[in-house]
């Protein structure tokens, strides 16, 4: 009986490893790999503003890397030019976080032109001495908590599958049920996920939030932000995430600071769509979340289906699409009246974008990024909404994060693993 139970163990046991044999492969590799890029050294090594940190930079820093999980500010000018650049933006009177300080130069600045505390998370340990000794000459103001804070978002999958508490442990004294409570976070965004948590945040989670109303300040890869910011969203260019993220966020370019005062650096980027001055910079952006939403909160997960890519392309024929669910709906579009029994809580209101004559051909990608949440608006607005089989299909393609995983949580990191990869900065357009 022992063996045939144990037997049936082993048989499943690879299942869960099979999907992080890369990922411990590369980790293995990664430790095993210690060359440094001369060109890296030979920089630090020739200007002088480096000389008393050279020797006291972690040997992972020096090396050059696709996409690093963090960033770190080594020069003390562009930390002054940073600060100038962001504290007339900050919110004062609310608390404000730096994601890894790294050797804390940015710390130093804010430090002496604000009198609101600081919460400094820091990933890395070689960090600590420094850190602390900050700490030690500000005690009642600098709060220094070793955590992932761009890595929330695993921690809010795992929070799901067992009632877990991890992100409020994380955020300590800053968790809050105010979703207007406002939080400063300043740092160097090395990807999009933590874009994308906040998102999802506000979509699925949205009277949960424990972070309050952040406001990012950050430092961020050029490709990145017009990836977000694309201006053809608004037009007819159909992407998921950067309709979302313009619908649900303000954002605004403050000042540029050269990339080379950040350790680790990347490899060469594909510089076909950008300048070389450009892809030399990273964008200091202000990052707000809007004061009102596209629509109720209850609707956003509606809505956040509505723009995914297998419900809408750019080609796609928006009466003919829309008919699949309600039937005969298209006449509503083509004379742009709403049956008399509309629900008019919930569909466009006066600063809705009005909607140009529709007909049968008219494709998703003929309207603006404003004028589609007007086509949502009345959709869902429709007496026969609610019958037919659009929110039931939503809510079986819900992503992971947000489903219920119950009965699979023994797969947890694959799901992880799963949530990573689907990062959709580099997804082919629509």
């Amino acid at each position: 009986m022992l063996a045939t139970s144990r037997s049936v163990i082993l048989r499943h046991k690879p299942l869960n490893l099979k999907r992080f044999r890369h990922k411990v492969n590369k980790q293995n590799d990664d430790k095993r790999e210690t060359k440094v890029a001369a060109d890296v050294i030979n920089y630090l090594e020739n200007f002088p503003e480096y000389r008393d940190i050279v020797d006291k930079v972690p040997k992972s820093l020096l090396k050059k890397y696709k996409t690093p999980e963090s960033m770190y500010l080594i020069n003390k000018n562009t930390a002054k030019c940073i600060t100038e650049t962001f504290i007339n933006y900050i919110s004062k009177n609310s608390p404000i976080v730096e994601i890894n300080p790294g050797f804390g130069f940015l710390t130093q600045e804010l430090l002496e032109c604000q009198k609101d505390p600081i919460y400094l998370y820091e990933i890395s340990n070689h960090f600590s001495q420094f850190l602390t000794d900050i700490q030690s000459q500000y005690p009642q103001r600098i709060h220094l908590k070793s955590g992932d804070f761009f890595g929330m978002w695993k921690l809010a999958f795992k929070d799901k599958l067992d009632d877990g508490n991890r992100v409020k442990e994380l955020l300590g004294d800053l968790a809050t049920d105010d979703n207007d409570r406002t939080l400063n976070i300043i740092g160097a965004m090395p990807s999009l996920t933590f874009v994308k948590h906040l998102i999802t945040t506000i979509v699925f989670h949205n009277e949960t939030s424990q972070l309050g109303r952040p406001d990012l300040y950050m430092a961020m890869l050029g490709h990145h932000y017009e990836f977000l910011t694309d201006s053809s969203v608004q037009l007819s260019k159909h992407k998921s995430m950067p309709a979302l993220f313009q619908l649900l966020f303000d954002f605004k370019i403050l000042n540029k600071v050269p990339k080379v005062h950040f350790l680790p650096w990347m490899l060469g980027q594909n510089t076909m769509k950008s300048s070389v001055i450009e892809e030399n910079c990273l964008y200091l952006v202000r990052i707000t979340r809007k004061m009102s939403l596209p629509c109720a909160p209850k609707d956003l997960p509606l809505l956040w289906y509505f723009f995914k890519p297998q419900t809408f392309s750019k080609t796609t024929r928006v009466i003919p699409m829309l008919e699949q669910w309600i039937p005969g709906c298209g006449v509503w579009l083509i004379t742009g009246q709403d049956p008399p029994d509309t629900n008019k809580k919930v569909g466009p209101g006066k600063d809705d974008a009005a909607l140009p004559h529709m007909t049968i051909f008219t494709q998703f990608g003929d309207l603006t990024l404003h004028q589609k949440v007007t086509v949502f608006k009345r959709f869902i607005s429709w007496p026969e909404f609610e019958q037919c089989p659009y929110r039931v299909t939503m809510e079986n393609n819900l992503p992971k994060f947000a489903a219920n995983v119950d009965d699979d949580k023994n797969n947890i990191a694959a799901h992880i693993e799963d949530m990573e990869s689907s990062d959709t900065e580099n997804a082919p357009d629509h």
